[in-house]
């Protein structure tokens, strides 16, 4: 089996804020376990044809342990001093820039490798996807990086892998394989993996589908279209990755992109471009353009309020339930009437003492103001 040619990119200011000093002394053992196919495709082994690691330039002293290793490394410290002070660098951009580099002048390359828990990459991610990369980012289980990228990369490395990966060593290879096992991934430290919020509302949709009877064609482009904007939502106006639509659809009962089982692919349509110019004619706000070789854009236009990270606010998704309406506690018109008395009483309570506020206030305007001939006869009194 071919090894993998894939790019190492290391933001060493956030590994090493999560991992501590291990990550430098262990680094032959986890680039090991790297290369022998943690997180990759069916366990196939990586060979890297670049390693770069970034940081800012108080950790240069690192640098002698990763040129041994095979390590570009590079110094991005701040300009700003303010950014100095702080101990922040120029790693985010820096790493940006040479993934859209790289991705553009190595020819042949088939997965790329961010090793960063910075939810800023999101975009990065996308982008490199759109290209046909694999892409693998890395997360905490602490908080919601894990998850945000599990909806993003094509694989995790969450942090509590990563550490035990500093004590990993080859397995020996039986007599009669080829190569020995793939590395085994540490389990999260959760009892269970979380899972995808869209794909959990995919599984809802097909229940419902499934407990009305079996979709038809229309039922499945429907609910295609919708899968595909709950997707965009994520990243809205921005281009979705072909794998990562066709992951999305897989959760549409009938959906297969070969022939099989006398089921035509596609959802019945001829291709991926014929399936998403459907979806479009389903669903204006799904954008389909055919670029110069021959493969489609899609861009999910979401309207209406968004929060902070771009998503929908108070617009309900398609695929879930209808949002309850809150249930108004309306009194009964018996309890509003007024009480009637019984023997001069009331329901065996006093009667309450109705205050009218009418007597206290003026009839009219004559009572509130005298009129102008009662003030000049009371002005002549005074004078007398």
């Amino acid at each position: 089996m071919a090894r993998l040619k894939s790019v190492l990119l290391v933001d060493f200011d956030n590994i090493f804020a999560a991992t501590g000093m291990a990550m430098v002394d262990t680094l032959p053992n986890w680039l090991l376990w790297l290369a022998d196919g943690a997180l990759s495709e069916k366990g196939q082994r990586r060979k890297f044809v670049s390693k770069r690691v970034y940081w800012n330039s108080q950790y240069d002293v690192h640098r002698e342990a990763f040129k041994a290793a095979g390590f570009d490394t590079f110094d991005c410290r701040a300009h700003a001093k303010t950014k100095i002070a702080s101990g922040k660098s120029s790693a985010d951009i820096v790493i940006t820039m040479d993934a859209i580099e790289l991705r553009h002048t190595m020819r042949g390359i088939d997965e790329m490798v961010i090793l960063t828990t910075d939810s800023d990459f999101v975009p990065v991610v996308n982008r490199l996807q759109l290209a046909g990369l694999r892409v693998v980012t890395a997360g905490k289980e602490t908080d919601p990086t894990y998850q945000l990228y599990s909806e993003h990369a094509d694989g995790v490395i969450h942090i509590g892998a990563l550490k035990a990966a500093f004590d990993y060593e080859r397995a020996p290879r039986k007599w009669y394989r080829l190569r020995s096992d793939p590395p085994v991934i540490a389990p999260l430290r959760q009892q269970a993996e979380r899972r995808s919020p869209l794909m959990k509302k995919v599984r809802d949709a097909v229940r419902v589908e499934k407990a009305n009877g079996t979709p038809g064609a229309v039922q499945q482009i429907r609910l295609a279209a919708e899968i595909v904007m709950q997707l965009g939502a994520r990243t809205p106006d921005q281009p979705l990755p072909r794998n990562k639509v066709i992951r999305a659809l897989e959760g549409v009962e009938g959906f297969q992109t070969k022939y099989g089982n006398r089921i035509k692919p596609w959802l019945g349509q001829k291709n991926f471009k014929t399936l998403m110019r459907k979806l479009s004619q389903e669903n204006p706000d799904i954008e389909v353009t055919e670029l110069a070789d021959k493969t489609v854009r899609i861009v999910c236009r979401v309207r209406g309020p968004r929060g902070r990270r771009g998503r929908m606010v108070g617009v309900p998704s398609p695929l879930g339930p209808p949002p309850k309406k809150p249930s108004r506690n309306v009194p009964d018109e018996a309890s509003e009437a007024a009480p009637q008395p019984v023997d001069g009483k009331t329901n065996g309570k006093a009667p309450e003492k109705v205050i009218d506020g009418s007597a206290d206030k003026p009839a009219n305007k004559q009572d509130e103001k005298p009129s102008a001939a009662e003030t000049r006869v009371d002005a002549s009194a005074a004078a007398d």
